[in-house]
């Protein structure tokens, strides 16, 4: 399917929705709705959210890190790396609360790179302040096994029925030096062959002139 198919595909699915939401709700105004062409501040995220959140919950039992995960989404804007709020903030935003609320929101982030998801470098305001997302279903296909059959299948169908287009190949973790040009190997035999050629004869040199004279 091309771009403008898969535009005309998406006109006709908006159509029909708003066509059975003025059937079965004919009450409600426009003015209800929130509208993200109307509206500011969102994000765009693969629809396949809920089911990555259940799969980081099942990598990270005992201390689930799917919300954190949703609140690093949740403020990402340029593709890859976002800015985080202050640790108190990002705890309170993922349900942590309490005296331990910035230590628990901490080792989730760590089970989170542990597992593939992220990368953090620090700042001067925290050791988690600039984070680095790579793409999901990538971290999701590397991981195979580790993830539960059927937690990997529900997430693969949903995939394919949203038209996912990156669950094929997808490139290395991180770009490899380019090889380095070995240096020709020398004959040492042929390099001492060429030398005795260069060198005089210490025989010859010795010897003074021939004596030519009659006495």
């Amino acid at each position: 399917m091309n771009l403008k198919q898969t535009k005309a595909r998406a006109n006709k699915m908006e159509e029909r929705a708003l066509a059975m939401r003025a059937e079965l709700w004919p009450d409600v105004p426009e003015e209800h709705f929130w509208d993200r062409k109307k509206a500011g501040g969102f994000t765009t995220m693969p629809r396949t959210m809920a089911y990555l959140m259940n799969i980081i919950d099942t990598l990270t039992k005992g201390q689930p890190a799917g919300m954190t995960y949703l609140t690093i989404w949740c403020r990402l804007f340029t593709p890859g790396i976002v800015a985080l709020a202050s640790e108190k903030q990002m705890a309170f935003e993922a349900g942590f609360t309490g005296e331990r609320a910035v230590d628990t929101w901490r080792k989730r982030m760590r089970h989170l790179k542990k597992h593939g998801f992220i990368d953090y470098k620090p700042s001067t305001d925290h050791d988690f302040h600039w984070v680095l997302v790579l793409n999901p279903h990538h971290v999701v296909s590397r991981l195979g096994n580790k993830v539960q059959e059927r937690y990997r299948a529900a997430w693969r169908e949903r995939a394919i029925e949203i038209g996912a287009k990156d669950l094929g190949t997808f490139p290395e973790t991180a770009k490899k030096e380019p090889a380095k040009e070995e240096a020709p190997k020398v004959d040492a035999k042929k390099v001492a062959h060429k030398k005795s050629k260069l060198q005089p004869d210490p025989k010859k040199s010795s010897a003074g002139p021939r004596a030519t004279g009659q006495e």
